[in-house]
């Protein structure tokens, strides 16, 4: 049964998912924080314009701790990029997928996948410039990104994925522009 419209219901019924690090600072690699706990300038545009936030887990922290313990000399992005780190984010991708979709089967609107700096190894947002599939993401783009990008389209959510790229206040703004604009719009 479908959640219910009734006139003391105020819940605007629309969301983003955001990666667990713009939430929680705390969730970042040493020394990759930008802010002490969270990115207040994203949380208060979907504040102002009632957007919901489902938080995405942290690929890196999932798979290999919080300290983010690998090999000597191997790097995040070539751990993560493994067989059994494929196989972590496939798993946060089908939980999220089910839990996105039952929102929309509730009759919320997913509006966008909020990734990461460009140069996460986990969340990072590349976007492809071809014109067959302008929304699939590049090569580059965080392990966990490409491949919740393809479990949402299994399922027929095709939806924009955008870096919140915090770690450059200019392309922060540019990123939170895109964002309002979406939210104004939709």
């Amino acid at each position: 049964m479908a959640l219910g419209f009734s006139p003391r219901d105020q819940r605007s019924r629309r969301l983003v998912a955001v990666i667990e690090c713009a939430l929680n600072q705390n969730a970042r690699d040493a020394g990759a924080a930008s802010y002490p706990a969270v990115n207040k300038a994203l949380l208060t545009l979907c504040m102002r314009y009632d957007v919901g936030v489902v938080q995405i887990p942290c690929p890196e922290m999932r798979f290999m701790g919080l300290s983010r313990e690998r090999p000597p000399g191997k790097s995040i992005r070539e751990v993560l990029d493994t067989a059994a780190g494929c196989q972590c984010c496939l798993a946060i991708s089908l939980e999220l997928v089910s839990t996105l979709r039952d929102y929309q089967n509730n009759h919320c609107r997913l509006l966008a996948i909020l990734g990461g700096n460009s140069q996460s190894p986990g969340c990072a947002v590349h976007v492809q410039c071809d014109t067959a599939d302008p929304g699939r993401l590049a090569a580059p783009s965080g392990v966990l990104m490409r491949i919740l990008q393809e479990e949402l389209r299994k399922q027929g959510i095709d939806v924009p994925f955008k870096g919140m790229r915090d770690c450059d206040q200019d392309l922060l703004q540019q990123d939170l522009r895109w964002l309002e604009a979406l939210f104004k719009n939709t």
